[in-house]
């Protein structure tokens, strides 16, 4: 009985082999038969990249020499060796760079695709280069293709920013004062308005009723305008942060005319767009005391002498400048600024231009997701 199963073993082993053998074998056939008619092996870029937007994608095809395309019957894949270079690297992309890439059975091509990483480094426009080497079959006829990866930063030059030169635009002075520092300017505010409110005593030179007969929401909070003793310690060379920081609750920056300006946030079990109805006629309010901005101050922008709604209005604590409503005689849109609502560009104060905010008519008015650079201090 041993000896019967010894003898079934072995012719099933004998049926396997030749079995693995004709396979082998017609792989091979099909093989050198695809080889005999010149194949050429093709690789071409088809899309540039881009952070938050495109992948890079390259082509890799089999054609003959009529440039018609050649399906791979070979019943394996074909591969080639593949070697990336050019200004981008690994760590530009979300995706592994392949080392070799390959054709399925059946197909006449393949695509390869490289998501671009999304990060905050400025690299300018870069290059990938794609090239291949090594075909298991046919002939590398373009051996390389390059497509482009490009960046969505913006260059902040900082060393020579110095935003003291916005010293003389702070001009309530019986209400604050403007010091220049080595590496910080110190701005202390009484954060007193040089317009009239509703929300002065009623005893106070400012004070001037108000109503708004067109709103039915329209009402008075029950606060007062109090002198504040606010101190901002800004970065005098301000510069992109790495790790962006969110906007308190309170100050985040000081206008031209000593008043604090708050972010785009109402205090908890608050809704900010019910307090617009508590602003007064220059579009401010107080919170216990302390007046403040949220939206446009258009005391700056259109109504005291010589007002511009382009001018500077104030500067946040990470020491970046807030314009007003228009640039270039063109009005200001959320979508022509970034995530932190500025961007970079040349104004009358910085001609070789600066990161700077701009006050919009839409949410969030001043400030988006947080502080484009890194803030210095604000005590009271």
């Amino acid at each position: 009985m041993r000896g019967k199963k010894k003898f079934l073993s072995a012719i099933l082993f004998s049926m396997i082999a030749v079995l693995f053998v004709r396979c082998t074998e017609e792989a091979k056939d099909a093989l050198d038969e695809l080889t005999d008619t010149d194949i050429l092996v093709k690789v071409s870029a088809t899309q540039d990249g881009s952070e938050a937007g495109n992948s890079v994608m390259f082509n890799v095809s089999l054609q003959d020499a009529s440039g018609d395309a050649v399906t791979n019957s070979t019943g394996a894949a074909l591969t080639a060796t593949a070697a990336f270079s050019g200004t981008a690297t690994a760590a530009d992309f979300d995706t592994d760079l392949p080392s070799t890439i390959s054709i399925a059975n059946g197909s006449s091509n393949t695509t390869v695709e490289l998501t671009v990483k999304d990060d905050s480094d400025v690299e300018g426009e870069e290059t990938l280069i794609l090239t291949l080497s090594a075909a298991n079959v046919g002939e590398i006829s373009i051996g390389t293709a390059t497509a482009k990866v490009i960046d969505n930063d913006e260059e902040v030059p900082t060393s020579t920013t110095d935003i003291s030169v916005l010293k003389d635009h702070f001009y309530h002075t019986t209400a604050l004062t403007f010091d220049i520092g080595e590496e910080f300017i110190t701005i202390t505010a009484k954060d007193l308005p040089d317009h009239k409110s509703m929300y002065y005593d009623a005893e106070n030179d400012l004070y001037e009723d108000y109503d708004e007969p067109n709103n039915n929401d329209f009402k008075k909070n029950p606060n007062t305008i109090g002198e504040q003793n606010l101190v901002y310690k800004i970065p005098r060379y301000p510069a992109e942060a790495s790790v962006k920081e969110t906007t308190p609750m309170g100050s985040m920056g000081v206008a031209i005319n000593s008043v604090s300006i708050f972010n785009q946030e109402a205090a908890p079990g608050d809704d900010i767009l019910d307090e617009l109805n508590t602003f007064d006629q220059y579009e401010g309010h107080p919170a216990g005391t302390e007046y403040h901005y949220h939206i446009e101050p258009v005391w700056l922008t259109q109504f005291r002498e010589n007002a511009d709604n382009e001018a500077l209005v104030g500067i946040l604590l990470d020491g970046f400048p807030v314009y007003g409503t228009h640039e270039d005689g063109v009005q200001v849109t959320n979508d022509d600024l970034n995530d932190y609502h500025g961007h970079f560009g040349v104004t009358d104060d910085f001609p070789n231009g600066i990161f700077h905010y701009h006050i919009t008519d839409d949410l969030p008015w001043i400030n988006g997701d947080g502080f484009y650079g890194t803030p210095g201090t604000v005590t009271n």
